[in-house]
């Protein structure tokens, strides 16, 4: 007879690894199918941002803070939307999942907890992150993780990739796994999916939001195999209404839609954190915003009006070679010198130059006039020292001095807010209403939405991931 597992957990990201650490605290047989030959998941990946209102660090830093607090945070920021009842779970969960990780070993960063600007910011500093990103949580994880596996509570099944569901009755009992031997079944009272996103899969993110361009910086591992599985069992996806890019996409070669966060290439220096002697241009050649917006999302909505979903940061060898007013150079791209600026430019991928602005439009494919024209009609404006078009504030230097260049950035997705329907016990519901009987769900799997409605909430996906996981561990038997 095979095998039956008290858990059965698909996926061994962020929400599966607390699961299983929870549940196999409670002497719990715990089973994991992970795909990849790894475990950790987008921990890998992540900046690791995690939220928390009344934790031990902020009070130790004199930081007033509370679950209250946070949650009312929360809805001034995304307007009250998302899951209410699993946005309140997670805002209760939170402070102690933090402190439960600084129980086991976790460091923060110096700095923390702190406020994050970028997007809509909170009003209180309650974001806490580690000193290594994301892998500080991974770092802290994996020992235990390891511990639970000698002594026979976590079994990992690597390599083995969810092809199917199976059921006796009405309850959902076992996954149907593809591996080096073949199909088999693995079975288990409770079945887990922590397999995050759908970012890194083209053909589905089309088929859920149709006429949105993709450029995804995901783990490549979000290529939504169970979102699939569970539709055709009756599952429902939704909350991809709530779909909102990331602004600073770069592609790591013209075409393929892929960028990485990760890599200072793919971090773009947006004007919001520096004094910016760019312009903005759309495929059509004209200006759509001021540069120097400082609202994020009013800066990520502006592209979303933008064909395809992109622009062109245009600027000139003044602005490459220039320090700002006090003395720094802040370059377009993160950590780029401005002689690695100038050898990209000459590679001429996502970053093009031209010894002139007609030269340019041609490289970057844009009406040449209507270039010339807009790039001019700046320059008045700096001569002027009036923006009347966006009411851009910071108006220093002209776009004149050749060569002149040209950076593609593109909205991009860096985690995906649509996602399967749970209820407030994290179990999955099909379209008829009901319950999807022994099969759960937590991580980015449920959505960025969920726990974050329409906004970037910082922290809002980590924690929650986190939490979920935990809370699910600690539930099932």
């Amino acid at each position: 007879m095979a095998k039956t597992y008290n858990i059965l957990i698909v996926g061994a990201g962020t929400s599966g690894m607390a699961c299983a650490i929870t549940a196999a605290e409670r002497g719990l047989c715990v089973g994991v199918i992970e795909k990849s030959d790894i475990i950790g998941g987008a921990l890998h990946w992540s900046g690791g941002h995690m939220s928390a209102g009344g934790t031990r660090l902020q009070k130790r830093k004199g930081i007033e803070d509370s679950e209250e607090k946070h949650l009312e945070d929360i809805y001034r920021i995304n307007g009250k939307s998302g899951n209410l009842a699993l946005t309140e779970i997670a805002v209760k969960e939170a402070p102690k999942t933090i402190d439960w990780l600084e129980d086991i070993g976790f460091e923060f960063a110096p700095e923390c907890p702190r406020i994050i600007y970028g997007h809509i910011a909170y009003e209180t500093a309650r974001t806490h992150y580690g000193t290594e990103k994301a892998m500080s949580i991974y770092k802290v994880l994996e020992p235990l993780w390891k511990k639970y596996e000698r002594s026979g509570h976590i079994e990992c099944h690597l390599n083995t990739k969810m092809s199917g569901l199976g059921r006796t009755g009405n309850r959902f009992d076992y996954v149907l796994c593809q591996n080096e031997r073949g199909t088999q079944e693995i079975h288990g009272k409770h079945i887990v999916l922590t397999t995050g996103g759908y970012g890194s899969n083209p053909e589905f993110f089309g088929k859920k939001h149709p006429g949105i361009p993709l450029v995804s910086s995901c783990y490549p591992t979000a290529t939504a195999d169970a979102h699939q599985i569970l539709e055709e069992n009756g599952g429902v996806f939704h909350m991809g209404q709530y779909h909102l890019p990331s602004l600073g996409g770069i592609e790591k070669e013209v075409g393929d839609g892929l960028c990485n966060f990760n890599e200072a290439w793919a971090m773009v220096m947006t004007s919001v954190y520096r004094q910016p002697r760019e312009i903005y241009v759309n495929a059509n050649g004209h200006r759509f915003m001021a540069e120097d917006e400082p609202d994020a999302e009013a800066r990520e909505h502006a592209v979303m009006q933008q064909p395809n979903w992109y622009f062109w940061a245009v600027f000139d060898e003044t602005a490459r070679v220039r320090k700002d007013d006090n003395g720094n150079h802040n370059p377009v791209i993160i950590g780029w010198s401005n002689e690695a600026i100038a050898e990209e430019a000459e590679r001429g991928q996502s970053l093009v130059k031209a010894d002139t602005l007609e030269g340019l439009s041609e490289k970057i494919n844009v009406p040449k006039e209507t270039l010339t024209e807009t790039v001019a009609s700046y320059n008045t404006m700096v001569d002027k020292g009036e923006d009347p078009s966006f009411h851009r504030k910071y108006l220093k230097d002209s776009i004149s001095t050749g060569p002149f260049y040209a950076l593609k950035i593109h909205a991009s997705v860096l985690v995906t807010f649509g996602g399967m329907k749970v209820n407030d016990k994290l179990q999955l519901v099909a379209q008829n209403g009901n319950v999807m009987e022994g099969l759960y769900a937590a991580g980015e799997i449920i959505g960025l939405g969920a726990t974050s409605g329409s906004s970037f909430c910082s922290g809002m996906a980590i924690t929650p991931a986190l939490s979920f996981g935990r809370i699910l561990g600690r539930s099932l038997s």
